[in-house]
């Protein structure tokens, strides 16, 4: 029967071998986790995912293959019964339907609704940045979406430059003081139901609606200011 002791130099080749294992394991490991485009430092409050956008709601708001709803964060589309409606979610819907996107949350992944809220990247293209500067969505900025608010505030300053679509009569004056809720980030007229509602300590007062836009508040829906 053959002895199972391994000699001296035997011992030394199979320390190395095992120590080179391990070596190529780790290696392995660390470019496996360099290849994962979605993951980056910032911590677990910037999480990435990828989904599938089953077919678009509006300018701003997709559902997902997984049945949930997701709203794009920092940003609002007009809503049904808005001028631009149509339009705007015609092109949301050219840039994400039936695709596979990225997704990338800040640190409250839903809003009140329900709803998932997340920036959105399709093949690229940051998709909320492109459809504020394409004139057919407003920058809406609240203290929980900040992450891109100076890549947003961009590209609506191009937008408005440009007076394309949304802008060729956002920026009529207004016939009265303006009040913003930074909680929702909305303004509104200061005679607006929705106005009423904000807390004194949280309200910002504006004299012209293009103060109101430069600081990432969208106009309120209810009163059209």
């Amino acid at each position: 029967m053959a002895s199972s002791t391994n000699s001296p130099a035997e011992k030394r080749t199979i320390i190395l071998k095992i120590g080179a294992t391990v070596a190529l394991v780790s290696v392995a490991a660390v470019f496996a986790y360099r290849a994962i485009p979605e993951q980056d430092d910032a911590g677990p409050a910037q999480r990435q995912y990828r989904a599938k956008v089953e077919h678009v709601r509006s300018g701003h708001k997709v559902r997902l293959d997984s049945g949930e709803d997701l709203v794009y964060a920092g940003i609002r589309a007009p809503f049904k019964g808005e001028p631009g409606y149509e339009e705007a979610k015609q092109r949301n819907a050219q840039l994400v339907e039936d695709r596979r996107v990225r997704l990338r949350f800040e640190e409250d992944e839903r809003n009140r609704d329900g709803d998932l809220v997340a920036y959105v990247f399709a093949e690229g293209v940051f998709v909320n940045a492109l459809l504020v500067e394409e004139g057919l969505a407003y920058v809406r900025l609240t203290p929980d979406t900040q992450r891109f608010a100076e890549e947003l505030l961009t590209a609506q300053s191009k937008a408005r430059r440009k007076r394309t679509r949304l802008w060729k009569t956002a920026l009529k004056t207004a016939t009265q003081r303006l009040v913003a809720d930074p909680k929702y980030g909305n303004f509104h007229r200061s005679d607006c139901e929705e106005a009423q509602k904000i807390k004194k300590e949280r309200i910002v007062q504006f004299q012209t609606k293009y103060e109101a836009f430069s600081k990432g508040f969208a106009p309120c829906t209810k009163c059209r200011p």
